[in-house]
């Protein structure tokens, strides 16, 4: 009898001991969402998380499962935006979940698409560059001697460097200048400024 009670405890304590082991299926859905949503599949992973937490709502994961839902809807939020344009309501979006959730598996890349975002939103703000810059028609004065006039007078109106409107009509007043140091009368010298998607312009000076 003694040895029939043995063995009902040592198979009693092997079954404990199992149970104790077994995989716990809470934690299986969160690690499955969790790993989901790093490699960006927000919709799974929101489905991973939300059967948790109807499952298993006492769980200890149910709530991380709840915060990390709230975090996702948040990235893709954000990600909308940046693919929209809105770069500034996109840097706010993933500022939000940095701050509000930090200990989420998404805040490194967070981070990452904030400093793009605040990238592409300083480049917006720039203005267009200048693809080219000609100037037609400009006998006796070379062109040469335009340049050199504009480095003199410290106007910065050249490829690759910002447009601004005000630097290209302080160039054409030296060029009209130059003109008529050079015995031309009443010259009159036209801009036409040429825009090139994406954000770029052609500045061309012509004397007519």
């Amino acid at each position: 009898m003694r040895m029939i009670s043995s063995l009902l405890l040592l198979w009693g304590a092997v079954f404990a001991f199992a149970a104790s082991t077994s995989p716990d299926p809470a934690e299986i859905l969160y690690e499955r969402g969790v790993k989901m949503a790093e490699q960006g599949r927000f919709h799974a992973a929101r489905l991973a998380f939300s059967t948790l937490v109807n499952t298993y709502p006492k769980s200890p994961q149910a709530s991380e499962a709840q915060y990390t839902i709230n975090a996702t809807l948040l990235f893709e939020d954000g990600q909308a935006r940046l693919i929209a344009g809105k770069y500034g309501t996109a840097r706010l979006a993933f500022q939000t979940l940095i701050v509000v959730y930090p200990e989420s598996p998404l805040v490194k890349q967070a981070a990452d698409r904030m400093r793009m975002a605040e990238r592409l939103e300083q480049a917006q703000s720039i203005g267009p560059t200048v693809r080219s810059l000609r100037f037609e028609n400009t006998d006796p004065v070379k062109v040469d001697d335009i340049r050199q006039r504009l480095q003199e007078r410290e106007i910065e109106l050249d490829v690759e460097k910002a447009y601004d409107a005000k630097m290209v009509e302080e160039a054409r007043r030296v060029l009209t200048e130059l003109l008529a140091e050079r015995g031309v009368a009443n010259p009159r010298v036209e801009v036409s400024i040429r825009e090139i998607p994406p954000r770029s312009v052609d500045v061309a000076f012509q004397v007519k």
